[in-house]
């Protein structure tokens, strides 16, 4: 973070303080900061905010890891078909170009209506929402480049498997991360909105709550607690990708 971000949020801070906290202390829209302050306290000991949280934060990375399994060996099938037997894939893009195109909240609402007391229904809401957009992106990522390699080291004696799961994979998988990186945000959305639908356990849970009684100072501390988190988590797995894919 450069200097003027930092003087930007120190100023913005200071702002909130000075007028919420001494100027318009009972506003109904902004809580105080000693008012937010004590929220933090409750949520830890009434609503189990750690319980929830931890919930919340394997769905989100179970997903991800999920999905990118999911989507590596399908995209090792579905591009050794389309080598090995020249056969063409215009039928399966098509296929997950539709799939990506349906907005997630009805993929959460027909999860939620067709498996209504399944514990697990948020991690399925995100695989089936995200699985589709993964594998297109690994397979039109660099789409003629990669059959070039293809050939390439096919001419040189190595084998197709060889080939699928240690170049042309590891070619793709710089792209897809990046991505994975960039909906890191919205697969925590979609897990908090079914969460918050289903009413069940997670933070989308303890935000129904909140909504439910209109407690403006306790969804004002979850929503600053957990945009602090995953700002972070994603300021981590930049450095973790910069780091692994620094050849890039």
């Amino acid at each position: 973070m450069n200097s003027n971000k930092i003087k930007i949020l120190i100023f913005a801070s200071a702002a909130y303080v000075i007028l919420f906290e001494f100027l318009f202390p009972a506003n109904g829209f902004f809580p105080s900061v000693s008012v937010i302050l004590f929220s933090a306290t409750e949520l830890f000991e009434k609503y189990n905010f750690t319980k929830n949280l931890i919930s919340t934060f394997a769905a989100v990375y179970f997903t991800i890891l999920v999905n990118y399994l999911i989507a590596k060996i399908l995209f090792v099938i579905l591009f050794r078909k389309k080598f090995e037997e020249s056969s063409d894939d215009g039928y399966t893009i098509t296929f997950l170009a539709f799939s990506y195109y349906i907005p997630f909240i009805l993929i959460v609402l027909l999860i939620l209506v067709w498996f209504p007391d399944f514990t697990f229904d948020k991690y399925v809401v995100a695989i089936l929402v995200f699985l589709p957009k993964n594998l297109l992106k690994f397979s039109t990522e660099q789409k003629h480049n990669l059959k070039s390699y293809f050939y390439f080291y096919k001419s040189l004696g190595l084998k197709n498997s060889t080939i699928l799961n240690k170049i042309i994979l590891k070619l793709n998988e710089p792209d897809y991360f990046l991505n994975q990186i960039k909906d890191h945000t919205l697969v925590w959305s979609v897990v908090l909105i079914t969460e918050f639908i289903q009413q069940k356990e997670g933070i989308g849970g303890i935000l129904f709550t909140v909504f439910k009684y209109q407690d403006i100072s306790l969804l004002f501390t979850v929503i600053i607690l957990v945009t602090i988190m995953v700002l972070v988590l994603q300021k981590l797995l930049n450095l973790l990708y910069d780091k692994v894919y620094f050849w890039r």
